[in-house]
């Protein structure tokens, strides 16, 4: 009911934000979203995410519906461990 992200194995992908931060990133996702959440949320087939914009939105959003009100870097970070682990999406492009 919370994040609509994916399940796998751990990647060394690089972070998708500088300075992000996949493990605090996974602390707070565990202690925010997987009490509401299987890794089917972030696999099934019709996953709402497609794009790194798509999932820092997903995750913005349901971080708020969870009364989390995490900063951005702390969005960030959890996009990252969710990219890192489930998605597994190509690198946002840097301006320039």
């Amino acid at each position: 009911m919370l994040l609509l992200l994916a399940a796998g194995g751990c990647s060394h992908a690089p972070a998708e934000v500088a300075g992000a931060n996949a493990e605090r990133g996974r602390l707070l996702y565990e202690n925010a979203c997987s009490a509401c959440h299987t890794t089917q949320a972030h696999w099934r087939e019709k996953r709402l995410v497609q794009s790194w914009d798509g999932l820092v939105a997903q995750v913005q959003r349901w971080q708020a519906v969870a009364g989390q009100n995490w900063s951005p870097a702390e969005v960030d970070d959890v996009a990252t461990f969710l990219n890192e682990r489930f998605y597994r999406l190509p690198p946002r492009r840097q301006p320039g």
